[in-house]
């Protein structure tokens, strides 16, 4: 080992000197070919084509000897090997047209909606206190009436003693002429508070003869009694019935009359027929 690296020593020290002291070889360079010019005036326009320019003439490259250190340097690194050359498939173009798509219509424009209107709030309607309506005293019956009318008469009779006697012969209205206004006057009293039977079937075949007796101030002095009464409840006619009630609370609430008072011997005892054509006259 030791003569080897002596021997190495030994000759990298040749070497060195070598490169020292040897000569190098001259390098030698070509000079360049002289060309002429000339200067020519051109006119304004000229036809004539400028000239090609020659080539120029490429200066021949000296390669330098190869020297003594060149050879002693490192060989040149071993080519890298080539790549492997992969063989790629050329890709198919479709060279055919894409169908063209026709453009779409646009839409037609929609309208917006009109928003609805809110609903208003239902107005709260505060519960309200219904007072119960008073009740009204029922109307009396014909019955009640006459009842009380007859109570009133016997206090009267009481009081002024008994009827005349003769009170019904000479009563108005059973053919005496002298009395006719007397019984038209009473009559157009009676007839304002009467209910007409006109809403009733037959009502011309409905006539009531109603008797009143009277007092000197108008008023009553026995209930009004229905002198044909027999007949009506042997018809058996209901609406006849009720025809000859309406009659006698004719009377009873259009007490009292205004009658003349001097003439009170004829009106004291009056007989009214309640009719439905005396009513439309």
């Amino acid at each position: 080992m030791r003569g080897l690296a002596a021997s190495l020593l030994i000759h990298a020290g040749i070497i060195a000197a070598g490169l020292v002291y040897l000569p190098h070889a001259p390098v030698t360079l070509e000079s360049a070919p002289i060309v002429s010019v000339e200067l020519v005036e051109l006119g304004e326009t000229t036809s004539v084509r400028a000239a090609a320019p020659e080539p120029e003439e490429e200066p021949e490259i000296v390669e330098d000897e190869p020297t003594i250190e060149d050879e002693i340097a490192d060989p040149p690194p071993a080519p890298a090997p080539e790549p492997e050359v992969v063989e790629v498939e050329p890709e198919v173009i479709d060279l055919e047209p894409e169908p063209v798509t026709e453009a779409e219509p646009e839409p037609e424009p929609v309208e917006p909606e009109p928003e609805p209107e809110p609903e208003p709030e239902p107005v709260r309607e505060e519960p309200r206190t219904v007072q119960p309506e008073p009740r009204q005293p029922a109307e009396p019956s014909l019955a009640d009436l006459l009842g009380d009318l007859e109570r009133e008469v016997a206090e009267a009779r009481t009081d002024n003693g008994t009827p005349e006697s003769g009170d019904r012969r000479s009563a108005v209205g059973s053919g005496n002429t002298n009395t006719a206004d007397i019984v038209t006057l009473f009559r157009s009293q009676a007839y304002r508070c009467w209910r007409t039977v006109a809403d009733m079937p037959n009502p011309e075949q409905l006539g009531v003869i109603v008797e009143v007796r009277l007092d000197r101030d108008g008023s009553l002095a026995s209930p009004p009694r229905v002198q044909n009464m027999g007949r009506i409840r042997a018809s058996g006619n209901p609406f006849w019935l009720t025809a000859a009630e309406r009659a006698q609370t004719a009377v009873i609430d259009c007490a009292p009359f205004n009658l003349p008072p001097e003439r009170y011997s004829q009106w004291r005892l009056i007989e009214v027929n309640f009719h439905v054509d005396l009513a439309a006259g």
